[in-house]
């Protein structure tokens, strides 16, 4: 039988990381508005700095969710209007999806309620500190993403 791992550092900070995404999750889910959910906000917001189209197929392997998860919110985001979806004319079985006007407002008014989290943030925390845990962030999630 294994020994069981006691890492002190990994558990604080796989501990930290997961009350972090709980609290934001709950927090944004709400004053999202327009019924928005954080899965909403997030892929309005990839599609809207992105410019461009992408399957769903794609957008799965961009958030590392399942295709079927994946399918659910782009319909959903169909439904209120923010997405667009076109056959993929090089391949007949793929479907594209970009952003709307409508879409694009609602992730600007999404922002624009996130913006008192991020002055919270800014006065508890400081602002240079968050922007030097964002390098951190950016390695740890790539790390992560690639040690499969």
């Amino acid at each position: 039988m294994p020994t069981p791992v006691n890492d002190p550092l990994a558990i604080s900070l796989f501990s930290e990381i997961s009350t972090i995404d709980h609290l934001l999750k709950t927090k944004l889910a709400k004053i999202l508005p327009f019924d928005m959910e954080p899965s909403h906000f997030a892929v309005l917001n990839y599609l809207s700095t992105l410019g461009s189209e992408k399957t769903p197929a794609q957008l799965a392997r961009s958030f590392n969710v399942t295709k079927g998860a994946m399918s659910n919110t782009v319909q959903k985001l169909l439904k209120m209007g923010y997405v667009h979806i076109r056959p993929d004319w090089e391949d007949g079985r793929s479907k594209l999806v970009s952003i709307s006007k409508a879409g694009v407002n609602a992730r600007n008014d999404a922002v624009l309620a996130i913006e008192p989290i991020m002055e919270d943030l800014k006065r508890g925390v400081g602002p240079e500190k968050i922007k030097a845990l964002i390098p951190f962030l950016r390695a740890l999630r790539i790390v992560l993403n690639t040690s499969e």
